[in-house]
């Protein structure tokens, strides 16, 4: 019998929109009903919708690492697999020479993208299993 693939859970994304919702009308219904006061005072109330808003990116992000995880896996070539890496680690390198050099200002923004880019896609592809080379035993 194949062996069958893992599935992406459907909860992930589910609760994701849940909180970007949630997140949204907590904004909006704290705009309307808390003072200027109180939203200096009470710092959580003022976070409530960004940290709800944040969970919701960061499990949509698990959920397209999990879904690329489990498509690619085992069907990608180890040679290709290696350079999509190396290309991303160069990435990494990149851009960190590109925020600590002093001569060009305007670098700086753009290897600060090059960086987070290159940063989330090389935690997204470290997921993915390149295809194994099977030995025949004689």
């Amino acid at each position: 019998m194949p062996k069958e693939r893992p599935h992406v859970p459907k909860g992930l994304p589910l609760t994701a929109v849940l909180l970007i919702i949630l997140g949204v009308a907590a904004y909006f219904l704290i705009q309307a009903t808390a003072t200027p006061e109180q939203l200096a005072q009470n710092v959580l109330l003022s976070a409530l919708p960004f940290i709800l808003i944040f969970v919701a990116i960061i499990l949509l992000f698990a959920t397209l690492i999990i879904f690329t995880s489990v498509r690619l896996s085992d069907r990608i070539a180890q040679r290709p697999h290696f350079i999509i890496e190396a290309l991303a680690m160069a990435g990494i390198v990149l851009g960190i020479l590109g925020i600590f050099q002093p001569w060009v200002f305007a670098l700086y923004s753009v290897s600060f993208v090059v960086l987070l880019i290159s940063t989330l896609f090389f935690i997204l592809w470290s997921h993915v299993q390149p295809k194994r080379t099977v030995l025949h035993e004689e």
